[in-house]
């Protein structure tokens, strides 16, 4: 799939930003803490609403990966240079992901939130879920590869490949 970006609308950019308020304020944060807090605070939160979403219908679990996917790629934005970016695919239907700098790697959050809540070890998948973008660069299967866009979320997911080389660097 070929991808053109091109900027977000002023009304997607404030939905967006909405969207990050609304997820700050349910993992107990704000825009002002740094995102070494915010990241603390947000995966806090996702360990306990492991534990407890069962208690949450399918609505209430759609709106909360939507907050929490802003929350995700305002990370990744703080901590690592990503921005919004918007594009269609192949049948003309828009989609919003975040990208890397060098156009390398991208990450669409809330599809890949709801691939970590649905993973049968949920724990380990937010355990490395903010460090993606740094196990995503040690990776020579992504790094040496000639392909822009490749999104690093179903990498972790479907492939494993970023998840076990997660564990081999813990365990060194």
């Amino acid at each position: 799939m070929e991808i053109e970006e091109r900027p977000l609308s002023p009304v997607l950019r404030s939905e967006l930003d909405a969207h990050l308020r609304d997820g700050l304020r349910t993992i107990g944060s704000s825009n002002s803490a740094g995102h070494e807090k915010v990241e603390e605070q947000f995966i806090e939160f996702l360990v306990e609403f492991e534990k407890a979403k069962s208690q949450f219908n399918e609505r209430q679990i759609e709106t909360l990966l939507v907050q929490l996917g802003a929350v995700l790629a305002h990370l990744f934005i703080e901590k690592y240079g990503w921005a919004w970016t918007c594009a269609k695919d192949e049948n003309e239907k828009d989609f919003y992901f975040v990208v890397s700098r060098d156009k390398k790697l991208m990450l669409q959050p809330w599809t890949f939130l709801q691939d970590c809540v649905q993973h049968p070890e949920p724990h380990f998948a937010v355990k490395s879920l903010v460090s993606l973008p740094e196990i995503a660069v040690l990776s020579d299967e992504v790094m040496n590869s000639n392909l822009l866009y490749q999104d690093i979320g179903m990498a972790f997911m479907a492939m494993g490949a970023l998840a076990s080389f997660s564990q081999e660097q813990e365990s060194n």
